[in-house]
């Protein structure tokens, strides 16, 4: 990462500069990395909730993410501001979520009671008008923890795909895309220090051309369907 972070930092400046990320690539699906990243840790699920509608089926058939994490970690605590999937993933029999917002004074307090030492943030910040605030917000909050930030990729091979197509495939929900640049600028501007980027597929392959696919992606990792980042704030 030395190489760039001058830019990252805003020091120097280039309008057109050639960025070759250092992407590890995975051959796990973005769950499967993640329960293997929690393991034996103390997480903070930041925004566990997905999309209300669809917590009971995927609780049902294993894939709910939060279920995942919670049989991993040696401890995970889910936050969420919508009220309604906290409400959801109660009455499955989730007791370890809560309704919180990060900008209220008394998150501060009770983030360190839960004494967590991994925040996660996975697929989160693109749905937010200002996510290096939110970010920087949690790094104040939880100063000591590592953080693990992933994104849908913008330069994903999907993506580049369904363009030569002339279409978008997006979640509506959607505010930006990034690529590995700006996801490494967004987490500099909140006050962390990126200290390596991982790519991956955003689910097993159940196809053909999912696994060409997922073969070309570990060749060119810029390619891959998430971008992971693991990272401490700039003080720990």
């Amino acid at each position: 990462m030395n190489q760039i972070e001058s830019y990252l930092s805003g020091h120097s400046f280039s309008d057109d500069l050639p960025f070759r990320p250092q992407i590890i690539s995975h051959s796990q699906p973005r769950g499967d990395l993640l329960t293997q990243w929690v393991a034996g840790r103390r997480v903070l699920h930041v925004g566990f909730a997905d999309h209300v509608p669809l917590i009971a089926s995927r609780v049902a058939d294993g894939s709910w993410l939060h279920s995942r994490l919670t049989r991993s970690a040696s401890a995970c605590e889910g936050i969420d501001i919508n009220h309604q999937g906290v409400a959801t993933a109660r009455s499955l029999g989730f007791e370890n979520v809560h309704a919180l917002d990060i900008f209220a004074p008394a998150a501060t307090a009770k983030l360190a009671e839960w004494r967590l030492d991994l925040v996660l943030v996975p697929d989160v910040i693109e749905h937010l008008p200002d996510p290096a605030a939110f970010l920087r917000r949690l790094a104040q909050c939880m100063p000591a923890a590592e953080f693990v930030v992933t994104v849908p990729n913008a330069l994903s091979l999907r993506n580049a795909v369904q363009a030569v197509r002339g279409v978008e495939r997006i979640n509506t929900d959607h505010r930006a895309w990034f690529s590995p640049f700006t996801l490494l600028k967004v987490l500099a501007d909140a006050g962390l220090q990126p200290e390596s980027l991982h790519g991956c597929a955003v689910s097993a392959s159940g196809s053909i051309k999912g696994r060409v696919l997922r073969i070309l992606m570990r060749r060119r990792p810029i390619w891959s369907d998430v971008l992971l980042v693991r990272a401490r704030t700039c003080q720990a």
